[in-house]
């Protein structure tokens, strides 16, 4: 008796379980091309795949030894923290969220200590002078800065308007 009492109960209901059925595909076949949609959408436009930037590196280990890394090309969506990894050993300290940056503690084995550090420099291009950038190497993008140089100091003063830049004799602006 139970198998025919299954029987009825389906056969009775089979226009629930057909528009179940499709109900069901129809979610499965939404879910399917949400999916395909956010994976074509969140990947970068054709115009920038393979976009590069070029950008000048100079290392300054304060010592009047100085490295420049002319022509460095690199994907326009890096920051300079990723681009001085790229081209140096670094040694940092990673905060995480919410500022999520890295506070650089040495650079090809140069350590900050008690008297030193090292600073972040870029090129104003308006003016053509070095300046103390008041941002870490993390948040620095090359859509506006193509001139960089880190510069290993002593720590006289807190004021990065007393600084010197990184190269002798250059010319030195406060702000951009």
């Amino acid at each position: 008796m139970r198998p025919r009492l299954a029987s009825n109960i389906i056969g009775g209901h089979k226009a629930v379980f057909a528009i179940l059925f499709l109900v069901g595909a129809g979610i499965v076949a939404f879910q399917a091309g949400a999916y395909y949609y956010y994976q074509k959408s969140s990947a970068c436009p054709d115009p920038c795949q393979g976009s590069i930037v070029t950008v000048e590196i100079l290392l300054n280990y304060g010592n009047r030894t100085s490295q420049w890394i002319n022509k460095t090309d690199v994907p326009s969506d890096w920051n300079f923290y990723q681009l001085t990894t790229s081209v140096a050993k670094v040694q940092a300290t990673y905060y995480g969220p919410p500022t999520s940056e890295h506070l650089v503690t040495g650079i090809n084995g140069v350590q900050t200590n008690g008297q030193y550090f090292w600073s972040l420099w870029a090129i104003c291009e308006k003016s053509k002078a070095w300046f103390a950038t008041n941002v870490g190497a993390d948040a620095i993008h090359f859509t506006t800065y193509h001139t960089l140089a880190w510069y290993y100091q002593a720590t006289n003063s807190q004021d990065s308007s007393m600084w010197n830049p990184p190269v002798d004799g250059a010319a030195r602006v406060n702000a951009c």
